[in-house]
């Protein structure tokens, strides 16, 4: 058996996309080529603005689309080169929580049928009756039983979330995959859901993918952070290297916002807009956001190098580039570091 989790190597997703009625499609590469490994028990999180190739990433995860190119593998299972009908067994491994628990929850269901959905769909009798281990949910995400007689709409947006925690852990998966799972709540709330996710993962011994476009979201739940752009890598490392010593202008800007955020200085704000992903800048895709580059830079496409301790970053200048930490900043977070309570 292998010691990792998930393998994912050279993964791509290339849509073929038509401007106009008349027009003749373009590629569009909205994941070119990232390769990952997650270890069990630990979160790998993904990091980078709208439009990164995040979001994609996860649905291929999900084996909700198919990759163009590349390979996924959940232990010694290479699950990319299945059948369909072979893929089925994977789906209870792993699991999703998604941004808006509102949308994401029936409307016309009682909790407690949201919560058991999982098991009526996949006939699963493994947990006992149904009733039963919807309790036994409702009380690991710190919900009372009465929760489960009530609709969405009576309930708080941090409630509806540990709501769709527990519903993704009604088949017992081992992996979640986490797409933007605070995002829609209030600061004060997504500390307390940050919270109860980190105290599953230690009691349930799970293994999370987590997806954000907050980098100091990533940095609380993970062990490694991949920063991504244009669905490429620009950098990835272990969590603490890549907070502390950021090898990537683009990793810096992002950590810079947190400082930010924080109250710390406002130095290398991430400036412009994201370009699109149809017409990708030649040379690093960064480099008409960089305030280092050069004009080896504009023609020049950077590998990703190694700099240690695992750590990679795609940059031609990566030795040169000072940094003044924001980790502190970060860490310091209000969002992060407010206690966990159970009742918002």
């Amino acid at each position: 058996m292998s010691a990792t989790f998930m393998q994912v190597e050279g993964l791509r997703k290339t849509y073929q996309v038509r401007r106009g009625l008349f027009g003749r499609p373009k590629p569009l590469h909205a994941v070119a080529g990232v390769s990952f490994d997650v270890q069990p028990g630990t979160t790998f999180g993904l990091v980078g603005e709208s439009g990164s190739g995040k979001s994609t990433i996860a649905k291929m995860l999900m084996l909700a689309e198919s990759p163009t190119e590349g390979t996924i593998r959940i232990g010694d299972h290479a699950v990319t080169e299945m059948k369909k009908q072979d893929q089925a067994r994977f789906h209870r491994e792993l699991q999703p929580v998604l941004q808006d628990p509102y949308s994401s929850l029936n409307p016309r269901m009682r909790i407690g049928r949201i919560i058991d959905e999982p098991l009526r769909i996949h006939e699963v009798t493994e947990f006992g009756p149904h009733k039963q281990r919807v309790a036994e949910l409702l009380a690991l995400v710190g919900l009372p039983p009465e929760a489960a007689g009530r609709y969405a709409h009576e309930l708080s947006g941090g409630q509806r979330q540990r709501v769709s925690i527990a519903r993704s852990l009604a088949l017992s998966p081992k992996c979640m995959i986490l797409d933007e799972p605070v995002s829609a709540l209030d600061v004060s709330i997504q500390a307390q859901i940050l919270n109860l996710l980190k105290d599953l993962q230690a009691r349930l011994q799970l293994t999370y993918l987590l997806i954000s476009h907050d980098l100091a979201v990533v940095a609380y739940l993970s062990q490694r952070i991949g920063v991504l752009y244009l669905g490429e890598f620009m950098e990835i490392g272990n969590a603490e290297d890549v907070m502390t010593r950021p090898r990537h202008p683009y990793t810096q800007a992002l950590i810079a916002s947190v400082g930010a955020r924080s109250g710390g200085a406002s130095a290398n704000l991430v400036q412009g807009e994201i370009p699109s992903p149809m017409n990708p800048p030649s040379g690093c895709l960064f480099n008409p956001r960089c305030p280092h580059a050069t004009e080896r830079c504009r023609t020049e496409k950077p590998l990703l190098r190694d700099f240690g301790n695992g750590q990679k970053a795609a940059c031609h200048h990566a030795e040169t580039i000072t940094f003044r930490s924001f980790a502190a900043g970060a860490a310091a977070d209000p969002a992060i570091h407010q206690p966990h309570g159970a009742n918002h």
